[in-house]
């Protein structure tokens, strides 16, 4: 049975490439051995019990390698590099159950992943760095402050996701098993597009770890120029970061909003969204800037057209004092005025916020301690 994921055109020199295990989607993998002349029952089969040997039982390269028969082994040796690992350097639980986990790269980069237990008990999910730091800029986000520093491998983001599981398993107790996977963390991932849809591709193959493509969420801050990629690549959903009614209050807090205005974003959005998919629209509400009921009518008629959801997040504390949140009764009404518009629109409540790992939070407790 083939992995749920869409197969790639490649080129014989990306097949024959190098790369570190984790960073190998099965279905390339597989082609790879293929065009080394290992016969398709064989290269399946060693891509099944290398991948188990290597995300399940943590095997090291050489104990994995060495499961499979000897021309598989010569092959697969030439293709795969020693695994850029990643080392947990901290562990932080909330009181709501999830936990907050600090990753250190072996060029000593940090960054940050999640895992978020759901107020009604049913899921869990991981949400995953895609970058050291970021790019955007984003008013509200801890992140936003360090700059970019790298893009991730691939490698490294699954490794995120593995290192989660593992722990998860460890403590979860009769909780939920950790389903769903977003990509919500350090970072932009359409500014890393290449790796991350690797990732992808790895963590949902049925050959790696079988992670539902309906369970897996990319978020961005509306990369316009990115999205035909998106949507052509990939059936992961596409989480949208908006957070304001108008252009100009949406540069204030998102420096993309001054390249990319919200017609041109909804123009570029249903030229290239398939039909039966929608999007996921993500709005921060933060007090006195956009969450008046005036703005929530504002908001409803932006997405007009668009099929999608909407959810309403109260803001966190960042690092802008101004930015905070409103109290729950305006959180309501402005659900409610949007509701009365046919929007569906939820309110998402913060999960990790007292460690420092909820939205727009992450590296903000390591920079407070680095300085």
């Amino acid at each position: 049975m083939m992995g749920d994921i869409e197969m790639l055109p490649a080129s014989e020199t990306v097949l024959t490439r190098p790369r570190p295990p984790l960073a190998w989607p099965p279905q390339l993998l597989m082609q790879a051995l293929q065009s080394k002349g290992i016969r398709p029952g064989q290269a399946r089969q060693a891509v099944r019990d290398i991948g188990h040997a290597q995300r399940t039982a943590q095997l090291t390269r050489a104990q994995a390698l060495a499961l499979c028969s000897k021309p598989v082994m010569a092959q697969l040796a030439d293709l795969y590099l020693d695994t850029p690992s990643l080392t947990l350097a901290e562990r932080a639980s909330s009181q709501d159950g999830s936990e907050r986990l600090l990753w250190r790269t072996t060029d000593g980069q940090v960054l940050e992943s999640v895992i978020i237990p759901s107020s009604n008990g049913r899921r869990v999910t991981v949400c995953v760095s895609s970058q050291v730091g970021c790019a955007r800029r984003c008013a509200f986000c801890e992140t936003g402050r360090l700059g970019l520093q790298r893009n991730l491998q691939t490698c490294e983001i699954v490794e995120q996701f593995q290192g989660s599981l593992l722990l998860w398993q460890q403590v979860r107790g009769d909780r939920p098993a950790l389903s769903n996977v977003v990509f919500m963390g350090m970072g932009e991932p359409l500014d890393n597009w290449p790796q991350v849809v690797d990732a992808v591709n790895i963590l949902s193959d049925t050959l790696a770890f079988g992670v539902s493509i309906r369970k897996i969420t990319v978020s961005t801050v509306g990369v316009a120029q990115q999205l035909p990629a998106f949507f052509d690549q990939t059936r992961a959903n596409l989480a949208l970061s908006l957070n304001a009614p108008d252009d100009a209050r949406r540069a204030r807090v998102m420096p993309i909003g001054r390249g990319c205005n919200l017609a041109e974003l909804k123009e570029k959005i249903l030229a290239c969204l398939p039909a039966g998919r929608e999007i996921l629209v993500e709005y921060i509400l933060f007090a006195g800037f956009n969450d008046a009921l005036a703005d929530a009518d504002l908001l409803g008629a932006w997405l007009q057209g668009i099929p999608s959801r909407c959810n309403l997040i109260p803001a966190n504390p960042g690092p802008d004092p101004a930015l905070r949140q409103p109290d729950q009764e305006q959180v309501l009404a402005f659900q409610k005025r949007l509701l009365e518009q046919g929007v569906r629109a939820m309110v998402r409540y913060p999960h990790g916020r007292d460690v420092g790992g909820a939205c727009g939070q992450l590296a903000g407790l390591h920079r407070q301690k680095a300085g």
